[in-house]
């Protein structure tokens, strides 16, 4: 974590006055407690604190933090808002029950497709990167370990999809091109662009995160360099046929990519 420039404690101080408020608040309820996100990880200085907390039974229903905060439900989890030494905080409550179904999903090969919210191929994103902040049993050290490498299942199974469906894609956006449908071509340029960088990352042996900041993760994991650049090369171009045919070499660079071993 970085410190800050805006005449407030840094974040890292902030952050441990946050885990010492639960630390001695009545919560024997919390299992362990994890940061994520640009600030925690160090990629910026200037945006909220994301605390996820993981509870053995129900999540609070009401404020667990001093002062006031907005509490909204979603589905079974509860996300809590408030300001707190000059940090937006946001803390993600989550089920022990719920957590570990996402991660059984992962591990089945699957949590990385649809809008559902939270994707639990992000959740494993910001927990590989994450810093444990109160993990009194180890729950939480176990979770991040099994984190720090994609389920062999995923990786296939996202790879498999990414070869079977790329050809179609490539047809699609060609076609969209000659008929000059740009809102077709975007649509679908998008759907394939995900794909590509999901396979990527798990190609890497990394979980993909949220698609923000993203030239700074490449960095930070080193990532293939050949890929960066036919990245680069599909964000240049302005013509849609071209961005069809680069997108066609980004795929087939990812699939050239080994698959990461287990």
């Amino acid at each position: 974590m970085q410190g800050s420039s805006l005449g407030r404690p840094s974040a890292a101080l902030a952050v441990e006055r946050l885990v010492d408020h639960f630390r001695r608040a009545d919560t024997d309820n919390l299992s362990w407690m994890y940061g994520q996100g640009s600030v925690i990880t160090g990629l910026t200085d200037d945006s909220d604190l994301d605390l996820i907390l993981i509870w053995d039974e129900d999540v609070p229903t009401a404020s667990t933090l001093p002062g006031q905060s907005k509490l909204t439900s979603h589905g079974r989890l509860v996300l809590e808002q408030a300001r707190f030494d000059g940090y937006d905080v946001d803390l993600m409550h989550v089920p022990c029950h719920t957590f570990e179904d996402w991660m059984s999903e992962l591990e089945q090969g699957d949590g990385w497709e649809g809008t559902a919210w939270p994707l639990p191929i992000y959740v494993a994103a910001g927990l590989a990167e994450s810093e444990l902040l109160l993990d009194p049993t180890g729950l939480g050290t176990e979770h991040r370990s099994r984190v720090q490498t994609p389920a062999p299942p995923l990786v296939t199974k996202v790879r498999r999809q990414l070869e079977a469906a790329a050809p179609g894609f490539v047809k699609e956006l060609r076609r969209a091109a000659e008929r000059e449908n740009r809102w077709l071509h975007a649509n679908l340029a998008v759907q394939l662009h995900k794909l590509i960088y999901t396979a990527w990352f798990l190609s890497e042996g990394r979980y993909p995160p949220f698609p923000k900041y993203l030239p700074q993760w490449y960095e930070r994991f080193g990532m293939d360099l050949e890929v960066q650049g036919l990245e680069a090369t599909y964000w240049a171009t302005r013509d849609p046929a071209e961005g069809a045919a680069a997108l066609e070499s980004l795929a087939a660079a990812v699939l050239n990519l080994p698959e990461p071993r287990a």
